[in-house]
C-alpha cells in the first residue's frame, strides 16, 4: 500500500499491474482497506483500481458467458449487465430470490395442462401475488433494466419483466421464448419438436431454442401476462409504421437480448446523465462488437 504512494510513477504501474493480475487474492483486502479509510490520502487510486480490476473481472466473464453458446441463458446475460451498477452480483442470489416464487406457480399449477390455463395461473403469481408491473410513470429509469432493483422494487420493462417472467416459466417447463419486437419486447410460447410430459410440461432441459418448433401464441409481460396471437403483431407493427419481418415474429437468441439490455441502459443513464455508467455500458457493447447504440 505505501508504494501506491511512491514518487516513482513506473514503481506505481507495477504495484496496479500486480493487483489487477492477482485481483481475486487482493482485491477484498483493498475493499476492506477502502472502507476503513485505513490510508485516507490514497483512497482516491483505491478506488480506481478496485474498478478496474471489476471491469476486466466483468469481460473476462462475458468472453466465459459467450464461449456458452447454446448453453448460455438470458438470465445471465442480464446478472452481467446489471454487474454494471452492482459489481458483486451472482447469479444464484437471483435464482434464491426466484425460487418461491418457482414454488408457488408450481403448487396452483398442480396438473393443469392446458397452455393458455397454465400462463394464467403463472399471471395470477407472478403479477398479482408477487407485485411484479410494468412502470408506465418512469420509464426510462436505469432501474429498470438492473436485475437487483426490479426484483427489489417490482417495477420493471418489458425485457425485465419478460426476464424474469421466463425464467420462472423455463423452471416449471413453460417453454417461453424472448421476442425481439421494435419498440417493445414479449415472449412467445412454444411447440418443442421434443416430448412432452404427462402434465403438460417439458424438461427444463428440453426448452432451448434450438428444439422450437412452431409459436402457438404470445405473451406480454409488461402487459401482466396478456395473451395474443400473430394478427395482434401484425396491428402493433401498422401502428408504429414498421414493415414486418421474420425476425418480429420468432423467438431471439441471448445475445440478442443481451445486446438489447445495454442498449435499454445506455439509453436511461444518458436519460440521466450518468456519463461514467453510460461509458461502462458502452465499453461492454464495444466488446460485443456493437455499433448501434440507440435504444431498442
Amino acid at each position: 500500500m505505501q508504494l501506491l504512494d511512491d514518487s516513482d510513477d513506473e514503481v506505481i504501474e507495477i504495484v496496479e499491474s500486480k493487483l489487477l493480475h492477482e485481483g481475486a487474492v487482493f482485491v477484498p483486502e483493498l475493499e476492506e482497506i477502502w472502507l476503513e479509510n485505513t490510508y485516507p490520502h490514497l483512497n482516491d487510486r483505491i478506488e480506481e483500481i478496485i474498478k478496474r480490476y471489476q471491469k476486466i473481472s466483468l469481460l473476462q466473464d462475458i468472453d466465459f458467458w459467450l464461449a456458452k453458446k447454446t448453453e448460455a441463458s438470458a438470465l445471465e446475460a442480464w446478472v452481467l449487465a446489471s454487474r454494471v451498477q452492482y459489481p458483486g452480483l451472482k447469479i444464484g442470489m437471483v435464482r434464491a430470490h426466484l425460487n418461491q416464487l418457482k414454488i408457488d406457480a408450481w403448487v396452483k399449477m398442480g396438473g393443469v395442462k392446458n397452455p393458455h390455463d397454465q400462463i394464467q395461473i403463472l399471471n395470477q403469481v407472478f403479477f398479482h401475488t408477487y407485485g411484479f408491473k410494468g412502470n408506465n410513470d418512469n420509464y426510462h429509469n436505469p432501474d429498470n433494466s438492473i436485475i437487483t432493483r426490479v426484483l427489489e422494487t417490482k417495477f420493471g420493462n418489458p425485457i425485465s419483466l419478460s426476464l424474469l417472467y421466463m425464467s420462472v416459466a423455463h423452471d416449471l417447463g413453460l417453454p417461453l421464448f424472448g421476442i425481439n419486437l421494435p419498440q417493445h419486447f414479449v415472449l412467445a410460447y412454444c411447440r418443442m419438436n421434443t416430448p412432452m410430459n404427462d402434465n403438460g410440461t417439458y424438461d427444463k432441459s428440453a426448452i432451448r431454442l434450438d428444439n422450437v418448433d412452431k409459436v402457438n401464441f404470445y405473451v406480454n409481460a409488461f402487459s401482466k401476462g396478456q395473451i395474443f396471437t400473430k394478427e395482434s403483431v401484425d396491428a402493433f407493427l401498422k401502428v408504429i409504421k414498421v414493415a414486418p419481418q421474420p425476425t418480429f415474429y420468432r423467438p431471439c437468441n441471448p445475445l440478442e437480448i443481451f445486446q438489447r439490455i445495454l442498449r435499454n441502459l445506455h439509453h436511461a443513464y444518458a436519460e440521466q446523465q450518468d456519463t461514467e455508467k453510460q461509458r461502462d455500458i458502452l465499453d461492454i457493447m464495444k466488446h460485443l462488437g456493437m455499433t448501434n447504440t440507440e435504444d431498442s
